[in-house]
């Protein structure tokens, strides 16, 4: 009997611990990771914001629920993880934001960086956001692209074009802080893409320059095909000095200065807001394993 009955315990074992591991792997892999946890905060922090297009708060610019970038920033504290939202009226983006959280060594503090993307005033609103507010003073001004191609007839054609022309643009961002200059490179795909969305917008698109710091846009390129030709703005989304080129020559710059000031530009079209600390339950371990 013993000769019978050790084997079978040896087999019983190991179905038992097969089991226990099976289970194990089950519950690491419904675990949200902590990039999850991270964009879940970040998701409804932006869901707070609702984006007005008229003083009387009655037009609004609607949340597209998922973010149409991820990004994260290794060099800066102890990582930054963030996501690119937009926010869309009559099928045109009008607000682009990132909401980011910021991981220091004794707290994590949320973050919201805007940029509007209207030719108009635009009034946002956050009735439940614990910080500084946003009161954006103009809108932006987009400009025709001298020396860029007439637009292609179809979608897939102007898609080409677009990436094509952001290949054109560079430049680098000088970090006040850390006195560290970075190159600027443009992203091959666009963060979003939009096609007749209005009167006399036959394509648009918005993509981004980065730097080899991280994935963390710093200069946004607005690019739209109007009737006979490509329009652009260049629009600030970092905290640093920025210079652009198009073509090999510098054509836009964001100096901090007094106009250019860390958290905001001279018409308050850009703001970085200083939001909410994470309290003990929200907060994340960055060494943690996914």
């Amino acid at each position: 009997m013993r000769s019978i009955t050790a084997p079978v315990g040896l087999i019983l074992a190991g179905i038992v611990l097969a089991a226990n591991q099976a289970t194990a792997q089950e519950e690491t892999s419904a675990r949200p990771s902590l990039e999850e946890k991270f964009q879940a905060l970040n998701l409804a922090d932006a869901r707070k914001w609702e984006m007005f297009l008229d003083s009387a708060y009655q037009k609004k610019a609607g949340l597209l629920q998922s973010p149409v970038f991820v990004w994260t920033n290794p060099t800066k504290n102890k990582g930054q993880h963030g996501a690119i939202f937009v926010w869309t009226h009559a099928g045109r983006p009008m607000v682009i934001g990132s909401i980011f959280i910021d991981c220091t060594i004794a707290s994590q503090r949320i973050m919201h960086e805007f940029h509007s993307l209207s030719t108009e005033i635009i009034y946002p609103r956050c009735s439940t956001c614990e910080g500084d507010d946003w009161q954006p003073q103009a809108g932006i001004t987009i400009r025709p692209l001298q020396s860029a191609p007439r637009p292609e007839t179809t979608p897939a054609k102007r898609l080409l074009q677009m990436r094509a022309i952001a290949r054109e643009f560079g430049g680098n961002t000088f970090d006040n802080w850390r006195k560290l200059r970075w190159e600027l490179r443009a992203l091959p795909q666009p963060l979003y893409r939009y096609q007749q969305a209005t009167t006399g917008i036959i394509d648009g698109a918005i993509l981004a320059l980065v730097n080899d710091a991280g994935t963390d846009p710093e200069v946004l390129l607005l690019l739209e095909a109007r009737e006979d030709a490509w329009h652009y703005a260049l629009l600030r989304f970092s905290d640093a000095t920025l210079h652009v080129e198009y073509q090999g020559k510098e054509i836009w710059n964001a100096i901090r200065g007094e106009q250019e000031q860390q958290f905001h530009n001279a018409d308050h079209t850009y703001t970085f807001l200083r939001m909410r600390y994470l309290d003990p339950s929200e907060m994340v371990d960055p060494a943690q394993k996914p």
